[in-house]
């Protein structure tokens, strides 16, 4: 299992297994990968919506510290842990 921390700058993005798409019975964010579907709560869809290899892991703690209105250090650590299991599930990619 991938647990280091993912340096500040590295730029996410999603692996080509993975499809971010809304579940079309309840509406809500999915992550579906060919072995199953993960349901996302909304800050793992604000995580997974800004890994598109466009920002930096620091810009996306910036981004979402401003948006829900918490410290980056605080964010930066869930975020890593986020992309960890994406990561440990080969759904993310560093660029």
């Amino acid at each position: 299992m991938v647990s280091e921390s993912i340096p500040s700058t590295a730029r996410p993005k999603l692996s080509s297994r993975a499809r971010l798409q809304t579940d079309k019975v309840t509406g809500n964010p999915v992550l579906l990968y060919p072995e199953g579907v993960l349901m996302l709560n909304p800050t793992a869809h604000a995580i997974v919506s800004l890994c598109t290899v466009q920002e930096t892991i620091e810009a996306i703690a910036s981004i979402l510290a401003m948006r829900f209105q918490g410290s980056n250090a605080e964010i930066s650590n869930q975020i890593n842990a986020f992309l960890n299991r994406l990561r440990a599930k080969n759904l993310l990619e560093l660029i």
